[in-house]
């Protein structure tokens, strides 16, 4: 039993990959961070899965509520604020990697997350505390979803799970939940399966995939620079890989969010988008290794 739930969450430590340096070294939201609301979906994931709206809006809350404090505790979510490098660039790895008080900085924000997301917090609400109107159209889960059909990769219980990347991560405005499903979708194709991986292997793949960042044609490419194709791909669409920009609002709660994307036509062109551009990316692979 208990290697079977290893291989669950294998999966999902598997595509989370990308999520590094603010969604493929992009400076967007700090993968501590959108990896954060993530566990903190994890930890309610037995509600999530019951399909209650309330559920959903509470662990949305609950994911904003992490991001704030990020925010509060560490100056600003985004990576590239953070650490004012850029890791598409030689010199802006070369700035972060023979720095130690960038490193040692990253691991302080890892290890005090950590802490954080162990504390005790708010207790699931009942009915009478808490109410949402209707289930709403997950970004991330969305693109992931379509993704699933049109090309067979997928996982459901990712799909469930990336609804706190709603309305960029939390509803703070962040990281597009669009973009982040289809850097999500790739990485169950092309991310590192950790655990089966030995250390060797492990800081192999990152040294490889932070060379193939900074290079235009890589001879063989990875979960790294497929994923920054496609960020990039996407942001020539959307204009931005930021929510807040993207949909010009902050959302005050579920219902709200809910609303929004009942209406925008380009929120659900983005979704479309989205997952275009992740299964165009796993038929090439799929393609290469035939």
């Amino acid at each position: 039993m208990q290697d079977a739930c290893r291989d669950r969450d294998d999966v999902l430590l598997k595509a989370v990959t990308g999520l590094e340096g603010g969604c493929v070294a992009n400076g967007s939201t700090c993968g501590i961070a959108t990896g954060g609301a993530l566990g903190i979906a994890l930890t309610y994931e037995q509600y999530l899965h019951q399909d209650d709206p309330q559920a959903d809006a509470f662990v949305i809350h609950t994911a904003g509520n992490y991001m704030d404090w990020f925010r509060k505790t560490y100056g600003t979510t985004q990576c590239r604020e953070r650490n004012q490098v850029d890791f598409q660039k030689t010199m802006g790895q070369l700035r972060y990697f023979l720095s130690i008080r960038k490193i040692v900085r990253c691991l302080q924000m890892e290890a005090g997350s950590l802490q954080y997301l162990t504390m005790d917090h708010e207790d699931m609400p009942t009915p009478a505390e808490k109410q949402s109107s209707g289930t709403p159209f997950h970004c991330a889960g969305e693109v992931l979803k379509q993704v699933r059909e049109k090309t067979g990769i997928g996982n459901q219980r990712l799909e469930r799970l990336s609804m706190v990347l709603d309305g960029g991560v939390g509803l703070r405005g962040m990281l597009c939940g669009a973009a982040a499903g289809a850097v999500l979708a790739i990485n169950l194709v092309h991310g590192f399966d950790l655990r089966k991986m030995s250390y060797a292997s492990t800081i192999g793949k990152f040294i490889t995939g932070h060379i193939n960042l900074i290079r235009k044609n890589p001879k063989r490419p990875d979960t790294f620079s497929i994923g920054k194709h496609l960020v990039n791909r996407f942001r020539e669409h959307a204009g931005s890989i930021e929510c807040r920009f993207i949909t010009g609002k902050r959302f005050e709660s579920m219902d709200d969010f809910g609303r929004h994307m009942e209406n925008s036509r380009t929120c659900r062109s983005l979704i479309r988008t989205a997952s275009d551009l992740a299964a165009e990316a796993i038929g090439q692979s799929k393609a290469s290794e035939t």
